[in-house]
């Protein structure tokens, strides 16, 4: 036998509002469209612009978003992976340690090698060629503004962390997330 839930006809206690006991952050209506031993599944409608929260789920979260033109996206976030919100802290990436190093050989032979010195030049040139390309691949996968439909498949222990820098404080909780 099939089950179709309407989420707007769930009661009132599957029903929430994620945020609320964040000062500043927009509030999301989510709807609890199951809820057993074995699964929790969720719906939310996320309207553009408004932030995510940065979280991890101890079990991992399988996630169906339906985003403008209704092209579904399926994602996994492993146990433990913060996804959503905030980015976490920048780490350099290999471009910023090429970059360092290049400019520092380029130091000590510029003098006494010209050509190697046309070489860093040459090498710089092309490294920033790679950066537009990047962006440009970047800009290409942006989706234009529109609303997100979100279905999210949590496992038990159904355990949640928010840590996201517009919060005083990291938070963890078990079950569904109603502020």
């Amino acid at each position: 036998m099939s089950l179709t839930i309407n989420p707007f006809a769930v009661p009132q206690e599957q029903q929430g509002w994620r945020g609320l006991t964040y000062l500043g952050r927009p509030r999301r209506k989510v709807f609890t469209v199951l809820e057993n031993e074995h699964v929790l599944v969720t719906a939310l409608l996320q309207i553009p612009g408004e932030p995510a929260v940065r979280h991890s789920h101890e079990s991992g979260e399988l996630s169906i978003q339906y985003h403008g033109d209704m092209h579904p996206l399926v994602t996994w976030h492993g146990p433990g992976e913060f996804h959503g919100g905030g980015a976490p802290p920048a780490e350099r990436t290999i471009f910023e340690d090429v970059s360092d190093n290049m400019a520092a050989l380029q130091e000590t032979v510029a003098d006494s090698h010209p050509d190697v010195s046309k070489l860093f030049g040459l090498m710089g040139q092309l490294q920033d060629e790679i950066h537009q390309l990047r962006d440009s691949i970047v800009a290409q996968q942006a989706h234009e503004p529109a609303p997100n439909i979100l279905i999210d498949i949590l496992f038990p222990p159904f355990k949640t962390t928010v840590e996201d820098d517009a919060y005083p404080e990291k938070v963890t909780f078990t079950g569904q997330w109603l502020d």
